[in-house]
């Protein structure tokens, strides 16, 4: 071996001069800044899905290891480390994952999986998702232990913000995350830069300017469509409850909302039912997430198990549409046109191209139909792949929700999980108002309507009767579609955005999926109506078909029965049944409509309605609504924006100019006249500076306006110059006189201000 090639070795063991820096080195805070983020994110997602005191052990040993290794191993010895332990990982991810699922990977679609991933598919839409991060996050941890041990901080940083860019693509990582980690690595990669006095005092300032920046810029924009949240200090209005609702993938609990009266679907049913669209089935504690992938709908599906019937529906849009709104549980469905229907692992159906307006889709339905002693006598031998899926909730969810709801259950003397769904159904139904415009809160959202909220819409309520039904072991799931909807003939309904709705359905074995509604029902319908009334007297369009134009239809009263079996798991890998709804005549049966409160009415008379629509108060597409208090994210954000402008402004000097121009006119406080004098003939001297030249050093006041004079100067500087001349060598200016040069002043720079000058000269 070479002696170069000896000494390389050397170097490469030992590590870079970079290397032999101090782990506690300033740069390292950037690397723990953007370090703690990604992990920060991790645990976000394994608190969702369990695992999160498996996850920090492992994280603890690989960020250990690596930092034991630093010195010990030279770089390529670590970076295949760091690759043999992500195969190793992946592998072991790919064999936890069932059989049935894992006999559907192919080249394709795993490399499909990877560029969603990259594109806004969530980790927690992966089957296993705490085992996937399991394998995962110790390799960029190892690495980050590594290259911080070595002193090689801006190694770290990279491998920390690449591995922090990958869950921001995926959507998984926020806005305020992002922000987070381009602070870290600027702050990794500045102080590295900044390491030598000299460097420090030289460039300090310009590099605090540009990490403001950097964040501003991360904040305001969004680089991926379809990566995290909007961008901060971005106010994009309230949105309608049907675009909450109708999501793909992720559903968010929002806060205030509003009502959309324009029609969707003519849907023509023999029965009269909530028509689904989607189900999830992973609860976030801000939200909910489908897992699992969609595939292209076989010939038929199979029916519920229970007892049901056959239906058949056609669905004909209004406006442009994927989604096919039918009863529940749908076997077989067809477009127009020969477009493919698809399915997702919940049995929901949604069309690979959209229907247009006046396309027609048919949908065949079996309508679940069981005896309720049957649904009260059912076993709770449940399926492993249902209850695992179907009881899960975030390891942050407090105990004093199962805590409630087992005092709410043991009060109604309910025992089989039907009983105990209607109990809780009945709770929430009783002891909340109904309300568009509600706050959202801060942390768990059942937590927080259970025992914060006094109020709220059709998902705070399914959300929350989701969350403490599993509470109790009971599986659950949020499901989203429309209410019925006007009746405008025999068989004939139509289906406006307002129809909006959530519900939950319960697995039942032997039974299928069994919905129940916890909104309360009677002020729903009288605000849908009185929203409805509104859009018409304001002549808006598109809120009638020909059939649902006023004293031409049947109204639609209460709708009798359940929100029908919506919700049966086609999903032959969990349970090999589909699942349905009965139809009841119990006291658990709803009309699926939504309402708002008349206190909650009478609340919202007279507020402006720009954000927040209530029925009643404006048209959908505009007007007035309460002022939406800013967040604190928001709050925060304007707050940086107005220090980098300061900041910049005082680098460029462009804050000098600004007072030299502006300081004159501003409004003082009557002093001696001395002081009023000499103030004047400053800011004359910040005036002239600015048109004409500086005052040199040595050069006199008396001097300097007379060679400002023949520059083309104001004969009124004079008047200035005579005052400053009598107050700081005389001491005798009269109160006059210097009022005089304070007024001059004042004109002066008036007429130099853009807009105001022609008003002044």
């Amino acid at each position: 071996m070479s002696r170069d090639s000896s000494a390389r070795e050397r170097r490469s063991q030992s590590g870079s001069p970079a290397g032999d820096r101090r782990i506690a080195d300033p740069p390292v805070v950037g690397v723990a800044v953007v370090a703690a983020t990604y992990l920060a994110v991790f645990f976000q997602l394994t608190n969702v899905v369990g695992g999160t005191a498996r996850t920090a052990a492992v994280v603890a040993v690989a960020g250990l290891g690596g930092l034991a290794l630093a010195q010990a191993v030279g770089e390529r010895t670590a970076l295949l480390l760091a690759g043999a332990a992500f195969v190793a990982g992946l592998s072991g991810y790919l064999v936890a994952v069932p059989e049935s699922q894992r006999a559907l990977f192919t080249v394709r679609s795993v490399a499909l999986d990877i560029l969603a991933l990259s594109t806004g598919l969530s980790v927690l839409r992966l089957a296993l998702a705490d085992v996937w991060v399991l394998a995962v996050v110790p390799v960029p941890t190892f690495l980050v232990g590594y290259f911080a041990g070595r002193g090689r901080h801006v190694a770290a940083a990279t491998v920390a913000g690449g591995t922090l860019g990958f869950l921001v693509l995926t959507g998984d990582a926020d806005t305020g995350a992002a922000v987070a980690g381009v602070v870290g690595i600027a702050l990794a990669v500045g102080l590295s830069t900044l390491s030598t006095p000299g460097r420090r005092r030289g460039h300090a300032g310009t590099f605090a300017v540009v990490v403001a920046a950097m964040v501003v810029a991360s904040a305001t924009v969004t680089v991926i469509p379809a990566g995290a949240a909007a961008p901060l200090g971005i106010d994009r209005g309230t949105t309608s409850l049907e675009s909450s609702l109708s999501g793909d993938d992720e559903l968010e609990v929002i806060g205030s909302t509003r009502l959309s009266p324009e029609v969707r679907y003519t849907v023509e049913s023999p029965i009269e039912r909530n028509w689904h669209t989607g189900a999830y089935d992973t609860y976030t504690g801000d939200g909910w997430v489908r897992t699992g992938e969609r595939s292209a709908l076989g010939d038929s599906l199979s029916g519920p198990p229970g007892p049901s019937e056959s239906v058949s529906v056609s669905i004909t849009a209004e406006t442009e549409s994927t989604a096919l709104p039918a009863p529940w549980k749908p076997t077989a469905a067809a477009a127009s046109g020969g477009g493919t229907v698809e399915l997702d692992e919940r049995g929901s159906l949604r069309l690979a191209e959209p229907l247009e307006p006046g396309e027609e889709a048919t949908v065949e339905s079996r309508v679940l139909d069981a005896d309720p002693a049957a649904l009260r006598n059912a076993s709770t031998d449940y399926p492993t792949a249902i209850e695992e899926r179907y009881t899960q909730l975030p390891e942050s969810t407090p105990d004093r929700v199962g805590d409630r709801t087992e005092e709410i259950v043991a009060a109604a003397d309910a025992e089989s999980p039907y009983e105990q769904a209607a109990a809780v159904e009945a709770y929430l139904r009783s002891e909340y108002d109904y309300s568009l415009t509600v706050e959202r809160p801060e942390g768990d959202i059942a937590d927080a309507f259970l025992f914060e909220m006094d109020a709220g819409y059709c998902v705070y309520f399914a959300t929350t009767m989701a969350a403490m039904l599993r509470s109790q072991g009971i599986p659950t799931r949020m499901e989203t579609g429309y209410t019925s909807g006007q009746r405008v003939g025999e068989d004939e309904y139509v289906v406006r955005g307002q129809n909006a709705h959530a519900w939950v359905s319960i697995y039942v074995p032997d039974q299928g999926w069994v919905a129940f509604d916890p909104t309360p029902s009677d002020p729903r319908d009288e605000a849908r109506q009185t929203r409805l009334a509104e859009a018409r007297a304001d002549g808006a369009e598109n809120v009638d078909t020909e059939a649902s134009t006023p004293n031409q239809t049947l109204e639609a009263g209460p709708s009798t029965g359940n929100p029908d079996s919506l919700g049966d798991e086609s999903e032959p890998s969990e349970d090999g049944n589909d699942s349905t709804d009965p139809e009841t005549a119990e006291e658990n049966a709803t009309n699926g409509t939504e309402n708002v409160s008349e206190a909650a009415i009478s609340r919202l008379e007279g507020a402006e309605a720009n954000d927040v629509e209530a029925p009643g108060t404006s048209s959908d597409s505009g007007g007035g609504g309460l002022v939406p208090t800013p967040g604190a994210e928001t709050v925060v954000y304007w707050l940086l924006v107005a220090a980098l402008g300061v900041a910049g402004a005082r680098r460029t000097g462009l804050a000098s100019r600004a007072s030299g121009r502006v300081a004159p006119v501003l409004p003082r406080r009557r002093g001696d006249p001395a002081a009023t004098a000499e103030r004047a003939f400053a800011d004359l001297e910040r005036l002239l500076a600015g048109r004409y030249r500086e005052r040199r050093p040595g050069e006199t006041p008396r001097s300097y306006v007379d060679a400002v004079r023949t520059l083309g100067a104001d004969e009124r500087i004079e008047t200035v110059a005579a005052a400053y001349e009598r107050a700081a060598y005389a001491g005798s200016v009269t109160r006059e006189e210097a009022d005089a040069a304070r007024r001059a002043v004042r004109r002066l720079a008036l007429e130099r201000l853009p807009l105001v000058g022609r008003f002044v000269r």
